[in-house]
């Protein structure tokens, strides 16, 4: 497995490519495209990826902005749980509460991904793993038992916020401690924003880990 990340848009959200870098066919998937569309692209092409589909870890307006954009660049199918229906259908709420311009888009689930499921991307085996508490249907991403793409459910020494639209603050307790600190504490943790960790450092280091 192969990826790269972009930071993009005004809160900085992680946007990931990841493929398969053992095939020729270079398969892969987008995570959450956020801003800065050209520069997703220049990755995508110098590497000669294939995008199958696109993952949103969860549907806040940050981490799905480009979402349309890449489904009719790339004629691919969007992947999300079902609890994310919400955030969709009220994204313009979403964008006048935190001041960006009045988003008037209709994004759509293509496929609802279910706890546990695995989705497979050439080689690439890829997990669902259900997290909510940050939104309804907050998911992570296992990826060959190696990385967890987390979205905003667990950063570096931190959580994500619950004050927003279908946070739950408990939930998001209840899905660090007991889905994502039951994995191998050498899974190398890939945030929704701010910088890698793993889930040994969290499980020393992180205040919600008490």
């Amino acid at each position: 497995m192969e990826f790269k990340s972009i930071i993009a848009g005004p809160f900085e959200v992680n946007t990931y490519i990841v493929w398969d870098d053992k095939s020729e066919m270079k398969e892969g998937f987008i995570i959450d495209p956020a801003g800065e569309k050209i520069y997703i692209e220049d990755i995508i092409k110098e590497n000669n990826v294939k995008p199958l589909f696109i993952l949103n870890t969860h549907c806040h307006i940050d981490h799905v902005i480009l979402d349309n954009y890449f489904k009719n660049r790339f004629n691919i199918p969007l992947y999300a749980h079902k609890e994310e229906k919400l955030l969709l259908a009220r994204l313009k709420e979403q964008s006048q509460f935190l001041g960006l311009p009045s988003f008037n888009e209709k994004i759509t689930i293509d496929r609802y991904i279910k706890e546990d499921e695995i989705i497979n991307a050439g080689s690439i085996r890829i997990k669902a793993v259900f997290t909510p508490g940050h939104s309804p249907g907050s998911m992570s991403f296992l990826v060959d038992e190696a990385y967890l793409f987390s979205g905003d459910t667990l950063f570096k020494e931190s959580i994500g916020r619950t004050d927003l639209l279908g946070g739950d603050a408990k939930k998001i307790i209840e899905s660090i401690k007991n889905r994502i600190f039951l994995l191998n504490d050498n899974v190398i943790v890939l945030p929704g924003h701010g910088g890698q960790t793993t889930i040994g450092y969290e499980k020393t280091h992180n205040w919600y880990s008490g």
